[in-house]
C-alpha cells in the first residue's frame, strides 16, 4: 500500500492517541521545514522528498522476495514479511510534538501506534537511508516486534538493521535510538 504523510491541511485522518506523557502525534506544518543549528546555519529539508526517498529504499528492500530482510521480517512475531506488511495497509507518517515541559530534545526517534509511524522532525536533516533505517525498525513493531524493553525479545525492532541493509545504523544497547548528527538543532 501507500505511504501517507500527514502535512497539516492534506492528510484528513484521525491522529492516533498515544499514551505518552512526552510526545504526542500531530501533521507536520508545512512542506518544507527550517533548522537552525547552534552554530547560526540553517538547513531546509523537503519532508515529502524525503520521505518518499527512504521510502523507496523500503520498498526495494520489500520487493527483493527471498532477501534477508524479508526473511527477518518473517521471523518476529506477526509472521509476515515486510512486503506483506507493506501490503496490508496504508503507513501514515506524522510527526512527533513535545507536550508541555518538554522539549525535542526529550523524544525519541520515532513511535508506532498501529500502522501510524510518528517521527522526530530533525530525523529529516539526515540521510534518507538513516529516516529508511529508523522507518524500518518502526515497521518491524508493526510486525509485532515488541516495545517492551523488559521483555528478552526487546531488541527485535533493532536487529531488522541488521537485516535490512542498515548496519551501519544498528545499535543494540540503545535499543532504537539511532544517533544523529543534528542535535542541538531547532526546527522552525
Amino acid at each position: 500500500m501507500a505511504l501517507i504523510i500527514d502535512i497539516k491541511g492534506k492528510y484528513h485522518g484521525l491522529l492516533p492517541n498515544v499514551l505518552s506523557t512526552i510526545f504526542r502525534f500531530r501533521g507536520f506544518e508545512k512542506e518544507v521545514l527550517t533548522a537552525t543549528f547552534r552554530d547560526g546555519t540553517s538547513k531546509d529539508v523537503d519532508v515529502s522528498r524525503q520521505l518518499n526517498e527512504a521510502w523507496g529504499f523500503i520498498t526495494q528492500r520489500a520487493n527483493i522476495a527471498h532477501g534477508k530482510c524479508n526473511a527477518y521480517f518473517k521471523t518476529l512475531p506477526r509472521r509476515k514479511t515486510l512486503k506483506e506488511v507493506l501490503d496490508e495497509d496504508d503507513i501514515v507518517v506524522h510527526c512527533l510534538e513535545p507536550k508541555s515541559g518538554h522539549t525535542y530534545d526529550d523524544l525519541p526517534y520515532a513511535n508506532t501506534a498501529g500502522r501510524d509511524i510518528g517521527i522526530d522532525p530533525t530525523i529529516l536533516f539526515e540521510t534518507s537511508h538513516v529516516l529508511a533505517c529508523t522507518l524500518i525498525h518502526e515497521l518491524a513493531h508493526v510486525a509485532g516486534a515488541t516495545t517492551d524493553k523488559s521483555d528478552s525479545n526487546a531488541g527485535d525492532a533493532e536487529e531488522s538493521l541488521n537485516h535490512c541493509l542498515c548496519k551501519s545504523q544498528f545499535h543494540l544497547g540503545t535499543l532504537g535510538t539511532i544517533e544523529t548528527v543534528t542535535s542541538g538543532s531547532r526546527i522552525a
